[in-house]
This record gives C-alpha cells, structure tokens and sequence, in this order.
C-alpha cells in the first residue's frame, strides 16, 4: 500500500513539476518571440525610412538640377514644365520632411535628424531660394548669368554629395540591425555581460590569455 501511495504522488509531483516547467518553457518561448517580431518590425520600418529618404532627396536634388539648366538655357515653355515638375516633388518631400525627423531618432539614432536638418534641409532650402530668385528674374525678363546657374549648380552637386555620404551611413545602420536581428549580435566578455555566456564558456574564458579578445553571437531570439 505505502508502495502503491508513493508511486501516486510521485506521477501527481512528475506531472505538476513537469507542467509547471512546460509552462513556464512555453511562456519564455512566446516571449522571446514576440520580442523578435518587435526587433524585426523596427527593422524593416528602418529599412523603408532610409529607402524613401534616399528616393525621395535624390529625386528633389535631380529636378532642383533640371530645372537650374532650364533657367539657364532653356525657353519659356521648358522652364514653366520643368517648374511644374519641381513644384510637385518639393511639395512631396515637405509633406515627408516632419516624420523622417520624427522616425530617424526613434529608428536608427539622433544624429540623422540633425544632419538632415542642418547639413541638408537647410542647403536644399537655401539653394532652392536661390532658384526661385532666377525664376523671378527670368520671368521680368532679365538674363540669367553664366555664372550664377554654375554657382547653383556646384551647390547641388555639394549637396548631392552630402546625401550620397548621409544615405550610406543610415543603409550601414540598417545592415547592421538586419545582421542583429537574424543572425545574432557579437558581444565582448566583460562583467555586463556575464550572463550571457554559458558555463562551459566561462570555463574557456579562465584559459584565454587575451580576454579583451573573447566574444560570443547573441542568438537573435535572446537579443
């Protein structure tokens, strides 16, 4: 009998232990992987901000170009097309300009909001004034100076070239977020970051000579 009794409460303590431990196996599961899909999200919420920033600033500086040239050598009926052309991608961009201020810090960091507005925005804004000064003089009827569509024009290839270094610094922020979230994140030894190294790796850490030099891959699911 005293057999029989234990052997009931060993399978009732197996099977309470045992879907205790299921749950609590499941319930870190799910977490895990729904803090995955959130890092995934920001990703590709990362990835579509720098593609439509990259699209839409390239578009805005070629038609600002265009236009300049028109100015400079073109007739009235070209100027007026190209206007027209420029007119509807600066009032894209503008529409978009306040929530790629508001999505870079919270996507990828602050220092590209502040670029974009002061190394960028604000050169486009000044050299688009610029072209609205020429447009102004062209339509009275005077002359538009060589020199004065080459000032331009070197401008926006000075601002081209601050976009081209500003979109490849935001695209190595998204290959490196796209490499943490699905292949893992490399993280040095050190004492904050102890309790991400198993055991056996601890042991291996007492025989490295150069610590410093001892790293792990973050699994993505654990990031």
């Amino acid at each position: 009998m005293e057999a029989l009794i234990s052997i009931v409460v060993g399978f009732v303590l197996t099977g309470v232990i045992g879907n205790r431990l299921l749950q609590t196996w499941q319930a870190r599961n799910w977490f895990l992987q729904q803090r995955f899909l959130g890092q995934e999200k920001e990703y590709v919420a990362l990835k579509e901000l720098a593609d439509e920033i990259a699209s839409l600033l390239g578009v805005r500086i070629f038609h600002m170009q265009r236009l300049n040239r028109a100015l400079a050598r073109g007739a009235d009926e070209k100027i007026n097309s190209r206007l027209q052309e420029y007119d509807e991608v600066l009032r894209r961009w503008n529409e978009r300009l306040t929530s790629f201020y508001v999505r870079l810090p919270m996507l990828a960091h602050y220092d590209f909001a502040i670029r974009l507005e002061k190394s960028i925005q604000a050169e486009l804004v000044k050299t688009g004034a610029t072209i609205e000064n020429l447009i102004v003089n062209r339509k009275a009827g005077a002359p538009i100076p060589e020199n004065q569509a080459s000032r331009v024009e070197n401008e926006l290839i000075a601002i081209q070239g601050k976009a081209i270094a500003f979109n490849k610094q935001l695209l190595s922020v998204v290959h490196s977020r796209r490499t943490d979230v699905y292949f893992g994140k490399p993280l040095k030894f050190s004492p904050q970051t102890l309790n991400y190294f198993s055991t056996w790796q601890l042991v291996k850490a007492l025989f490295i000579r150069d610590i410093n030099s001892f790293s792990i891959v973050r699994a993505p699911m654990d990031s």
